[in-house]
């Protein structure tokens, strides 16, 4: 696989790997607990369990993409998704 597959894939999968319903709802869920954890603690709290969910995202990320070989096979929750040039 090129780099430019490569590149073309992932941003394949970013681009359609949720709906726009779905980002939406999720972002409106993740303010509205950092909204609320920023109120009852603080800000620093707030940017220390942003940082922690962040890595914990990354590492699942990644854990999918191995899982799945590259996005090219379905595993879980996750279904293929095929490529307009495949």
């Amino acid at each position: 696989m090129t780099f430019k597959d490569f590149y073309k894939r992932e941003k394949h999968i970013i681009l359609r790997g949720q709906s726009r319903r779905f980002r939406v709802i999720k972002y409106i869920i993740i303010f509205s607990i950092a909204f609320g954890i920023y109120v009852w603690k603080d800000l620093t709290t707030v940017g220390f369990l942003l940082i922690f969910f962040s890595i914990i995202a990354i590492i699942v990320h990644f854990f999918f993409r191995w899982k799945t070989k590259a996005w090219t096979k379905s595993w879980g929750p996750y279904k293929q998704i095929t490529l307009n040039n495949e």
